[in-house]
């Protein structure tokens, strides 16, 4: 492996973990928008999420797809899991109150000390993702 392919590498956990997540939500529209109206959120807001996350995910991994936009996609990428992990940490310090269901897909079977876990490790891997490109767009630059 040549140390240029790794953003490739690192990228592609993270385009299938948005590419899953968004098909699971576009494909069963109707429980995503019930689950969405779960959540301790204005529900306007929530209505306008039941679109926009999946679109942003669906972009995201278009973003990690291509390598001259790479850096753009981690760096989103980065965003997303900071305002996922954030909302998980929330639910688990009991900041609402009450415990919105879960997430769809393979996410709901597990507890959210799991899904804390798993958004943490993919929170890193699109940081240190966002590292390698920014990394090597600077050696790029000192040529």
């Amino acid at each position: 492996m040549k140390k240029s392919d790794t953003p490739l590498y690192l990228s592609l956990p993270l385009i299938m973990l948005f590419v899953y997540t968004a098909l699971s939500k576009l494909l069963a529209p109707e429980v995503f928008r019930k689950a969405m109206l779960n959540q301790p959120l204005p529900e306007a807001f929530s209505l306008l999420l039941v679109w926009l996350l999946p679109l942003a995910e669906l972009a995201v991994a278009g973003l990690l797809l291509l390598p001259s936009l790479r850096k753009w996609g981690f760096a989103t990428a980065s965003l997303l899991m900071t305002g996922f992990t954030g909302y998980v940490s929330l639910i688990l310090w009991g900041y609402f109150g009450w415990v919105p269901c879960s997430c769809g897909g393979m996410l709901e079977q597990l507890s959210w000390e799991q899904h804390l876990g798993v958004n943490l490790l993919f929170w890193v891997l699109s940081l240190y993702g966002l590292y390698t490109t920014q990394k090597s767009t600077t050696a790029l630059l000192k040529l």
